[in-house]
């Protein structure tokens, strides 16, 4: 067995923890490992940081879970255990904690760092609204507005969600970009026959529309909810 399906049945067995020690609260769970709450559990559920031994250890010091990732794991797979755990904190409600996506010229790939100090945390999505829109809890990013581009649509401070698992620019449609280096959060609009960056801020000396093309352009996902105080 390689690193990689290590993980994935360690995860799988996460997850079941998290369901049978704290009933399916994820943040709970994280402060009985000894951390401040529940972001580094969450980031290890989806798979962007390793269930270390350390962590096996610490589970399987906790009464009644002796040996808990030696047990042979349930048939489903580690993604499937996710669709149907993520961040449930009851029978209706998925929670998404806010993160910063840290990423590098070039390339598709980003790293998910967990904001601890987020005093709004969490986001709390309904399961019926995320089925009838197919989305999928574990391809779901919330994230702070940190600048002003998108205003007045996106105000500094909101709370929005991107689907990681659409990255296909469409008219009129914003999405959170890797820019050459650069997170951006933009409206995606078609002018010609190229792709182009657009901030609704109506400061376009100050915020000027981007060609996206290339392999310095990378769509990471489209935005798909917004929480707002700002009328």
């Amino acid at each position: 067995m390689d690193e990689s399906q290590i993980q994935e049945l360690r995860r799988t067995r996460l997850a079941d923890a998290v369901r049978k020690v704290s009933g399916g609260n994820v943040t709970a769970f994280g402060r009985l490992l000894g951390y401040g709450g529940g972001a580094f559990v969450r980031q290890m559920l989806l798979g962007n940081r390793a269930v270390s031994d350390k962590t096996v250890r610490r589970i399987e010091a906790m009464r009644g879970m002796h040996a808990w990732f030696s047990q042979a794991a349930a048939s489903q797979s580690a993604r499937e255990a996710m669709a149907a755990f993520d961040f449930e904190t009851g029978p209706l409600v998925y929670e998404l904690f806010p993160v910063e996506l840290r990423v590098s010229p070039g390339t598709e790939g980003y790293t998910v760092c967990p904001d601890e100090t987020d005093e709004d945390a969490p986001l709390s999505l309904h399961k019926h609204w995320l089925a009838r829109r197919g989305y999928a809890p574990g391809q779901l990013l919330a994230l702070r507005v940190k600048n002003p581009g998108m205003e007045p649509s996106l105000c500094v401070g909101d709370m929005f969600v991107i689907n990681t698992a659409d990255v296909t620019l469409r008219e009129g449609r914003v999405f959170a970009v890797n820019f050459y280096g650069e997170l951006l959060v933009r409206r995606a609009q078609r002018d010609g026959d190229g792709w182009w960056l657009v901030a609704d801020n109506p400061d376009q000396a100050r915020f000027p529309r981007k060609a996206c093309s290339g392999p310095g352009c990378v769509p990471l996902g489209r935005l798909v909810f917004k929480q707002s105080e700002s009328i």
